[in-house]
């Protein structure tokens, strides 16, 4: 894993809030059948929109650089989160060109960023009307007219985009997400589906489908794609926990089921490895989960403090992929592939199994031995086995 992770402490055994991306809150779905929906509905925030437009800009903008380095340097700056900065260095700019569409464009959304809503909105306009061929400020446009809920608004903006740029993936998700709040789904459906197509093998557009979905109440629609972006990277459930697009469902059995199922599966040829001990996997008091989190402070293996926990198992995620869960209440610890040693005999109690995993390309086999009896023999001090 590339970088150190931070080291979590062992008391809150539960799932830890994940960031959210920027980019979903310009999500999209692709479902046939409409599915069973939630009594209310609600609409994307002023704050969605703004997101929207900055996660579209950051996608696009850096692409843009054309050589003029004073803009080249004010988009950097704005990538950087600085529109302060990137404003005095555009204001210069503006006073030597202001014609310049690309100036202008650029300046609306470090107005945005920094809450010159207005002033945002005009500049905008002033690029648009001088060259009505950047795509980029039309999407903007869109995500303003979402913001305010003006939706016929936004739909027209985003066809001047796709026009612009019509094989960009990006106009089947806008779209059907703009048709979706309008209450068509059908044609919602027929865009998301067209998007999905040119990535189907996407965790994200398969999650950013599902949280427009949720945004709109429509839950077997959300759960269908929900599940498919789990399986492809299954961090997405972490994600999905403390998403707010998601909290039209937070109430919902089949969506809470969800977020207890765990979908990964082993990658061919992966290291793997596990034990049980005499001590159950509770998630209330946490004891089993923080011993392990010792141990691998101790064994100085890198983890992600962002810990996910439910009442049947937990999840670790870093050097190693951890799982803690209840074990069988007789037999014997199991032995561990590729290596790994076995531990002291469990017999009729309750316990608690420990099983590790890496992908075969992370380790040679030397490696994976020496990481794993490092962590094993930590964790057997810490447990007194």
């Amino acid at each position: 894993m590339d970088g150190p992770y931070e080291h979590h402490s062992p008391k809150p055994a539960r799932w830890l809030p994940s960031r959210a991306s920027l980019s979903s809150q310009a999500s999209l779905s692709s479902q046939t059948l409409p599915g069973q929906r939630t009594g209310s509905r609600r609409g994307p925030s002023f704050a969605f929109a703004i997101g929207f437009l900055l996660a579209i800009w950051m996608f696009t903008g850096a692409a843009r650089a054309d050589g003029r380095a004073d803009l080249a340097r004010a988009q950097e700056l704005l990538d950087s989160n600085q529109p302060e900065a990137a404003l005095a260095l555009l204001k210069n700019l503006g006073k030597k060109n202001p014609r310049d569409a690309e100036a202008l464009l650029t300046r609306s959304t470090a107005h945005f960023m920094v809450g010159h809503h207005f002033r945002g909105v005009a500049d905008l306009d002033s690029a648009l009307a001088l060259d009505p061929n950047l795509r980029q400020g039309w999407l903007n446009k869109a995500a303003l007219a979402i913001a305010d809920r003006r939706y016929p608004e936004a739909q027209i903006a985003l066809e001047k985009a796709k026009k612009l740029d019509p094989k960009a993936a990006d106009n089947y998700l806008n779209l059907g997400a703009v048709l979706l709040f309008q209450g068509k789904l059908s044609e919602a459906t027929e865009n998301f589906e067209t998007y999905l197509a040119t990535q189907p093998d996407s965790a994200e557009a398969h999650y950013l489908v599902a949280s427009n979905y949720a945004l709109e109440g429509y839950i077997n629609l959300t759960i269908k794609n929900l599940q498919k972006a789990f399986s492809l990277a299954e961090r997405y459930r972490l994600r999905a926990r403390t998403d707010p697009n998601f909290d039209p469902l937070a109430n919902q059995s089949s969506f809470q089921e969800l977020l207890t199922q765990d979908f990964y599966r082993l990658p061919a040829g992966a290291y793997q490895a596990h034990r049980t001990y005499p001590l159950a996997y509770n998630r209330e008091n946490g004891k089993l989960l923080g011993h392990v989190i010792d141990a691998l402070r101790d064994a100085h293996i890198r983890f992600d403090p962002r810990i996910e926990a439910t009442e049947g198992w937990a999840l670790i995620w870093g050097d190693l992929r951890i799982k803690v869960k209840p074990g069988k209440r007789a037999g014997a610890n199991a032995g561990a592939n590729a290596g790994a040693s076995g531990g002291a005999s469990v017999g009729d109690r309750e316990s608690g199994t420990i099983e590790v995993s890496a992908p075969a390309e992370r380790f040679s086999p030397g490696q994976w031995r020496q990481l794993t009896d490092n962590f094993f023999s930590h964790l057997d001090l810490r447990l007194g086995s």
